[in-house]
């Protein structure tokens, strides 16, 4: 929410925006956000459902009340993927366990540091 002319108004999140217009929503550092957003992310990809603070909800595309056209509902579309980047828990990263929480919900590649040699020929 922000203030504009003296009114509360509320201004649609990067993840709004991407489900809402069926973009790919790239969340970096996830082991450092707090466990209320892993939360509200694990509800979301579990149910396919989020509340917003502004009493909109988002819901799956197929859902009665996006066909019922219900007021604050808003179809996940088609398109929309989300593509969520994590550290592994512990030394040196200090981030929260993400997969241990998550893991299960998500395709998850675990992508190791590259050799040496790899980066040089990434430099050059």
């Amino acid at each position: 929410p922000t203030v504009k002319n003296g009114l509360v108004v509320y201004e649609d999140s990067p993840l709004v925006q991407a489900v809402k217009l069926g973009h790919v929503l790239v969340v970096d550092e996830a082991d450092k956000a707090p466990t209320h957003v892993t939360c509200i992310l694990k509800t979301l990809v579990e149910s396919g459902e989020m509340i917003l603070s502004d009493g909109r909800r988002i819901v799956p595309s197929d859902d009665p009340r996006v066909l019922a056209r219900i007021p604050g509902i808003i179809p996940i579309h088609p398109d929309f993927k989300m593509i969520i980047l994590a550290n592994r828990p512990g030394f040196p990263f200090l981030g929260n366990d993400f997969f241990g929480a998550l893991g299960d919900l998500f395709s998850c590649h675990a992508v190791d540091n590259p050799s040496p040699e790899s980066e040089l020929s990434l430099l050059k």
